[in-house]
């Protein structure tokens, strides 16, 4: 029986790990730059973390809250944005923001890691400013790109690769 307590004893760690988020969040720590690449790109095709269009539209933005003085200045603006250079050949609603101008907000946002989050947040006051306007949910990976990183990436057979070695030492 020693054995055999000595198993349940593992899985009720593996099982207190997944339970608390820490088993995933040691698995995600490897992941960063991945989390940020797909971060960027997934800006790029104006979509926010709901996997919608980033709101509000140019068309949207309008004074006296917003930033456009008119809709003609903003279909203006959103005209100007379909034919700056980008490093990202994406197929984006034109009247969705990508926060790309000339890289630096989507330079000045970082990873980052709690006890059981992910998220991704701005590392400078330009870019708080920024993330304030559109809110911090507009930030973060859709459901699919999660799924890059637990199955393309590899997360999820690294998740399983821990749990067995915590169950058979391995």
């Amino acid at each position: 029986m020693g054995i055999l307590n000595n198993l349940l004893e593992k899985v009720k760690g593996v099982e207190a790990g997944l339970t608390t988020g820490e088993a995933i969040g040691d698995v995600l720590l490897y992941y960063g730059d991945d989390i940020m690449s797909l971060q960027i790109h997934q800006l790029f095709e104006g979509k926010a973390s709901n996997g919608e269009d980033i709101r509000p539209y140019y068309s949207e933005d309008l004074k006296p809250g917003g930033y456009f003085r008119s809709k003609e200045t903003a279909k203006n603006y959103s005209a100007w944005k379909e034919i700056i250079p980008y490093p990202y050949q994406v197929d984006r609603n034109p009247d969705a923001p990508n926060l790309y101008i000339n890289g630096r907000f989507h330079s000045e946002l970082t990873v980052e890691f709690g006890s059981t989050t992910v998220g991704v947040v701005p590392a400078t006051s330009y870019a708080q400013q920024i993330v304030a306007k559109y809110g911090i949910s507009t930030f973060g990976l859709t459901p699919w790109n999660w799924n890059v990183i637990w199955r393309e990436r590899g997360a999820f057979q690294q998740l399983l690769n821990n749990i067995q070695s915590k169950l058979y030492g391995n």
